[in-house]
């Protein structure tokens, strides 16, 4: 009887430093879209055409909003243990440029992984008026609006 108790707090500890221990394993995602660098060097400048490059690759991450013939071509992977922040290991970027007629013109790979994170500035612009309270904002609009069912046409 006392063999029983007196391991019993040692089975709860390591119960719960197995179930801690499980609980903070790090997973490795892989995000994005990583074309097969293989397919990459197939494409050739002034040969291939768009519909050649989505055949091959895929759809693009994303095509640039100001000008259509630039696809991007992103992926990652990022390191997450548990209630941490995640941390990325691997960003690279595949930037196709393509002339009007929808011809590869440029093939680009960036490694992204070391740039750097831009801050932003927590200044606001000033504005010209006033900053009215809620209450002047009420006491302001007595008298403003009119009784909908009079007719001042």
């Amino acid at each position: 009887m006392q063999f029983r108790t007196k391991y019993i707090p040692l089975l709860i500890a390591g119960s719960i430093s197995v179930a801690i221990t499980t609980g903070c394993e790090e997973t490795v995602d892989v995000r994005g879209n990583a074309p097969d660098p293989k397919l990459v060097a197939e494409l050739k400048p002034g040969v291939h055409k768009q519909r050649d490059v989505q055949r091959r690759l895929g759809a693009p991450s994303t095509v640039a909003t100001f000008d259509n013939e630039v696809w991007y071509y992103i992926s990652g992977r990022v390191k997450s243990v548990s209630f941490f922040k995640p941390e990325l290991l691997e960003r690279k970027v595949l930037t196709i440029r393509f002339d009007k007629k929808g011809v590869v013109q440029k093939i680009q790979e960036i490694d992204a992984t070391k740039q750097k994170e831009i801050e932003l500035v927590e200044r606001e612009t000033p504005t010209k008026g006033k900053e009215l309270t809620f209450i002047q904002q009420i006491i302001g609009n007595i008298g403003k609006f009119g009784d909908p069912s009079s007719d001042d046409r």
